[in-house]
């Protein structure tokens, strides 16, 4: 006990000794490279703008770049402003730029939205830091600024480039727990009649191995399934690797232990089949690792091609529709590995819970490799009008609920 004590003591000093200033002041919140621009927003410890004429300088960078294909990004756990994760983020910024898909369409314009995910770089408090990230995530997600910013940006697109813009929406780790808590409600407000024109948050929303409990998760995809929206292009896609101990072994005994001081009651999963069992299931438990949650899988089709144009997976993804949510992979000798995001279960809607074979993301901080890209790259492809003519319908969510399909302790 006096260890732990000791333990919270130590992080609590260690958090107060940390800068609370932009690590991206003034001018260099704003960074204009050949071939992409970036513009960097910071968050306090509570949820807060860190400085506000961030996001006006980016929302002026939005308005100043014709045809912005905008993707905003939220990190995760052990990274900031200046954290090498910023240099991953440019380099798939200006990879995507240069690739022949995007060029004729697009100009890239990144957002990168960063929080005080790193703490410390002390071992041992490093990683006993985990839970009290966690709770600064939350507060982000939680509170005002975090959403507005978000909006904010959706809404200059729309406003100063009508049908010349798309946004993602990408969150990895606690950042992923920030996208997916952040834009529930807005998705909601879309269900129950906001102008469909106004309301959402981004055209597509990424999440890659979310540290989040999946009763966000279960709650949004009943709302879905209740209103037939399978066979529509996804509008919210979880990505999580089946090898990430982080969320898949370490995740479950923390919450487990938060657990015993909780009361759960019980709830539906969804679908036809569906059954009731304790909310601890869910709480214990991230979206990418609860089975009954799960909706694709990502499968190899041990078939290799050559790339039309002789360019690699990434951009390949970017130029061609492959057949039934397929997407290809970098292979050997040049050629191209087909893969498919096979959907499984009897739950298919907007909201992709997908399952990642490890050859594909290895493990928690695996998010920015070439197969990952590529399989990100092919989703884009799927859900953007302006590059994919048979793309399928999108998600009309205003459907009302059919009553059959609410679960059964709250059917009329």
């Amino acid at each position: 006990m006096r260890a732990s004590w000791l333990t919270l003591a130590t992080l609590a000093f260690v958090e107060g000794c940390t800068s609370l200033s932009p690590l991206r002041p003034g001018a260099e919140s704003v960074v204009v490279k050949d071939g992409y621009r970036i513009a960097f927003v910071e968050f306090g410890e509570q949820g807060s703008y860190q400085d506000p004429q961030q996001l006006r300088s980016a929302l002026a960078l939005i308005h100043a770049t014709e045809r912005p294909l905008i993707i905003t990004y939220v990190h995760g756990w052990q990274n900031n402003a200046r954290s090498h994760d910023v240099d991953s983020f440019e380099t798939l910024l200006a990879r995507l730029n240069r690739a022949p898909a995007i060029k004729g369409h697009f100009n890239v314009l990144g957002v990168y939205m960063s929080w005080r995910g790193k703490m410390t770089s002390v071992p041992v408090l490093k990683e006993l830091s985990f839970w009290n990230r966690k709770a600064t995530a939350e507060r982000l997600a939680s509170n005002y600024d975090c959403y507005d910013a978000i909006a904010s940006i959706e809404e200059a697109a729309r406003r100063d480039h009508p049908n010349e813009h798309y946004t993602v929406l990408l969150g990895h780790s606690f950042g992923g727990l920030i996208v997916e808590r952040s834009v529930a409600h807005a998705i909601n407000a879309e269900i129950h009649g906001g102008d469909p024109s106004r309301s959402m948050p981004a055209d597509l929303m990424i999440v890659v191995n979310p540290a989040a409990d999946s009763i966000l998760a279960r709650q949004m995809i009943q709302a879905l399934y209740a209103r037939h929206q399978e066979g529509k292009r996804p509008l919210f896609v979880s990505l999580t690797s089946s090898a990430d101990w982080a969320t898949g072994k370490v995740f479950p005994i923390g919450t487990g232990l938060a657990a015993t001081t909780k009361a759960f009651n019980q709830v539906t999963t969804p679908g036809p089949n569906e059954s009731r069992l304790s909310e601890r299931a869910f709480y214990t438990s991230t979206p990418g690792h609860n089975e009954m949650l799960i909706n694709h899988v990502t499968v190899d089709l041990h078939k290799a091609i050559n790339s039309p144009e002789g360019h690699p997976a990434l951009e390949t993804n970017l130029e061609h529709n492959h057949a039934g949510n397929g997407f290809a992979l970098d292979g050997a000798n040049g050629r191209l590995n087909l893969w498919q995001l096979k959907a499984v279960g009897n739950v298919d809607v907007p909201y992709w819970n997908i399952k990642v074979d490890p050859s594909i993301i290895r493990d928690h901080g695996d998010l920015w490799n070439e197969r990952a890209e590529a399989m990100m790259a092919a989703i884009f492809r799927m859900t953007n009008p302006m590059l994919n003519r048979d793309l399928k319908p999108r998600a009309s969510l205003h459907r009302a609920a059919d009553p059959a399909r609410l679960p059964a302790a709250t059917r009329p």
